[in-house]
């Protein structure tokens, strides 16, 4: 098995793990993240209006969201150390992996269909970025937990397999051969059951798709560094992220600090995969 999704990830830039969350529990994890994206949809609407202003274009109408959710819930936590995911990102990285972002993001139904682009720190519109071309050389893992079953009709994460191999994404619009906001020909919906965990190369062209279903799809972000990556562009308050981020005025994904009394409760398996960021 675990050599059969090293093969996918190699040559697709992706692979699904199903149940990583057991069928007994995804309700109640589901639920729970939903419940708290409500209670703190407002803040997270604030954010989005502040950073639009500026001219940036992040977010997509008719997507919740809320970064660091972890510090609202820890219903998942319990899973985040699943060994298959920890053996692909420890065959990539070595030792020491860390999780760079752990936010909820809800699509509902008819949200707008969103940009290709790829993940920190290759999205070309974010403050801090990799200078294309790229090396070939996989740096971060995006993953997306499916706590409702990803499918075409309800908007499962688009896709281009192969792309993580580009030197390229088409994010900063400056590819004049590719229309980073009309379908591609190679796209393909990512799907799964509820409880499965889409693992990419963040090199990886996607693209937020549209929820034609009468329900909301929600899901997960949670992204795995090496300890060699510095991600003190990521973290507020940090020199790199005031002379990057604040003194520009530019856009960047922004990751808040684990409280520390959220981190105490994780398991000890989830720990050290945290222990860089307590507040």
């Amino acid at each position: 098995m675990a050599s059969e999704l090293k093969r996918q990830f190699d040559t697709d830039g992706f692979c699904v793990i199903e149940n990583v969350i057991p069928a007994d529990k995804i309700d109640d994890v589901r639920k729970q993240v939903v419940q708290v994206q409500s209670e703190h949809a407002a803040d997270s609407e604030e954010e989005m209006k502040k950073t639009r202003s500026r001219g940036h274009r992040i977010g997509n109408k008719g997507v919740g969201n809320l970064r660091q959710v972890i510090n609202h819930t820890q219903s998942f936590a319990p899973y985040l150390a699943d060994r298959r995911i920890m053996d692909l990102a420890e065959d990539l990285f070595g030792s020491y992996v860390r999780i760079s972002c752990t936010d909820c993001v809800i699509n509902y139904p008819g949200n707008d269909r969103g940009y290709w682009h790829a993940d920190w720190p290759f999205n070309q519109t974010n403050a801090s970025h990799v200078v294309a071309p790229y090396p070939d050389v996989t740096m971060h893992l995006s993953t997306i937990w499916m706590l409702t079953s990803f499918t075409a009709e309800n908007g499962g994460t688009l896709a281009i397999p192969g792309s993580h191999r580009s030197a390229r994404n088409p994010s900063g619009g400056d590819m004049e051969e590719v229309d980073r906001d009309a379908p591609y020909p190679t796209e393909m919906h990512v799907t799964g059951p509820a409880g499965s965990v889409f693992v990419g190369d963040s090199r990886l062209w996607h693209s937020v798709a549209t929820n034609l279903s009468d329900a909301p799809r929600v899901a997960m972000i949670v992204r795995y560094a090496p300890w060699w990556l510095n991600l003190n562009p990521t973290m507020i308050g940090t020199p790199e992220h005031t002379q990057m981020v604040v003194e520009t005025g530019g856009k960047n994904y922004e990751m808040e600090l684990i409280r520390p009394d959220v981190y105490e409760k994780l398991p000890d398996n989830v720990k050290p995969l945290y222990r860089y960021c307590v507040g």
